[in-house]
């Protein structure tokens, strides 16, 4: 591998930022305190946990008591469909936790269906209304796509399904960075987020579940989070994701233009490929389709190329990494020779020189193949 990499591959994870990394640490050595516990010790503990949860529903325009805590987006996804039974009506360019989360219900018995989307990688409001059943209790669309990075249109199709009398659920790990989240005003009833996707700790996130909305606990023992989810709060991880939200809603707009000039670049020096489009996306994504000289390239082959070259990116979720099976989402939109893709994510970090010296590497390398 060569001494100066670059990574490409900030859909997948982001470095913990160096402020959010110093908000926590005094909470493993100093303020180590169970927030559970009575003492005016764990009340410390607690306070800041208290704190980071306001933080949190600031963050997305909700009320403190509608964000539980989690270990990260995979539990607040099953959480919030595993939680609430009856029949479930799910996209089918949801993450891996999602689909199998559906796979599970349907397996047990649940009307499980699936919501088609366009050749944009986007769900219409018409295409949910007509895979919803007499039994859907909830409908689920991601916010921002993590192959593409299509963006939804969440309040028309919150509304498409509250017009049916169902719940509507989204996962916004993927979107925090990006775009302005606003559980009021789309009208979702939950809402998943993961910490280490804006540059928190991994291992920590949360759920928006709308007051009214009735879940079934995913974990049982004590009473922590309303006894929706038993266990020891991670308060540093807890609080950093607090802190971490919050700035990533303050440097937002700064983030979406600093994205865009490194997609440009990345995208205006590629001499080969063919970049997936989509009608509306944030920049931060961009999935590439190659052809070398004698056809189209396997994309898990072009990827280890790449990064032995330097250049780290992935061919789709690191949750599907190993898997000889093309994106789900690309499949979905009807991409042809999507197991050619190879997907570039671009972070805070990245700068438009290193988009420019990555884009030349694929380059070299491509003409290679």
């Amino acid at each position: 591998m060569k001494s100066e990499s670059i990574y490409l591959d900030y859909a997948a994870t982001t470095p913990t930022d160096e402020q959010v990394f110093n908000a926590a640490k005094p909470y493993y050595t100093d303020i180590f305190y169970n927030p559970a516990s009575a003492h005016f010790l764990g009340q410390k503990a607690n306070a800041a946990v208290e704190k980071a949860r306001r933080q949190c529903a600031q963050a997305v325009n909700a009320n403190a008591d509608e964000i539980y805590f989690t270990s990260g987006g995979t539990e607040s996804i099953n959480l919030a469909l595993c939680g609430v039974g009856g029949g479930l009506a799910v996209s089918n360019i949801e993450h891996d936790a999602t689909l199998a989360c559906a796979q599970k219900l349907s397996a047990n018995g649940a009307d499980v269906r699936y919501i088609k989307v366009n050749g944009d990688g986007v769900v219409t409001p018409e295409a949910l209304t007509e895979a919803l059943g007499e039994r859907t209790a909830l409908a689920c669309v991601m916010a921002v796509n993590n192959i593409v990075g299509s963006v939804q249109p969440i309040k028309r199709l919150a509304a498409a399904a509250h017009s049916k009398g169902v719940l509507f659920f989204t996962d916004a790990v993927q979107a925090v960075n990006s775009i302005d989240i606003d559980v009021k005003d789309w009208g979702v009833d939950m809402l998943a987020v993961s910490g280490h996707k804006f540059y928190a700790p991994k291992g920590v996130g949360f759920l928006y579940v709308k007051r009214g909305v009735k879940l079934n606990p995913s974990l049982v023992g004590g009473n922590q989070e309303g006894g929706l989810r038993a266990g020891t709060h991670d308060v540093p991880a807890i609080v950093a994701m607090g802190e971490a939200i919050q700035k990533a809603k303050a440097l937002r707009t700064e983030y979406v233009s600093h994205v865009k000039r490194v997609a440009d670049t990345f995208v205006k020096t590629l001499d080969c490929g063919k970049v997936i489009e989509c009608a509306e996306k944030t920049d931060e994504i961009v999935s590439v389709v190659f052809r070398g000289k004698n056809g189209y390239i396997d994309g898990g082959r072009l990827a280890t190329a790449l990064s032995v070259e330097g250049v780290c990116c992935s061919v789709g979720s690191a949750c599907s990494a190993g898997s000889a099976t093309p994106p789900q989402t690309l499949l979905a939109m009807g991409v042809e020779h999507a197991s050619s893709s190879v997907r570039f994510s671009f972070g805070r970090n990245t700068t438009v020189e290193q988009a420019k010296r990555a884009a030349q590497t694929v380059n070299a390398v491509v003409k290679r193949f």
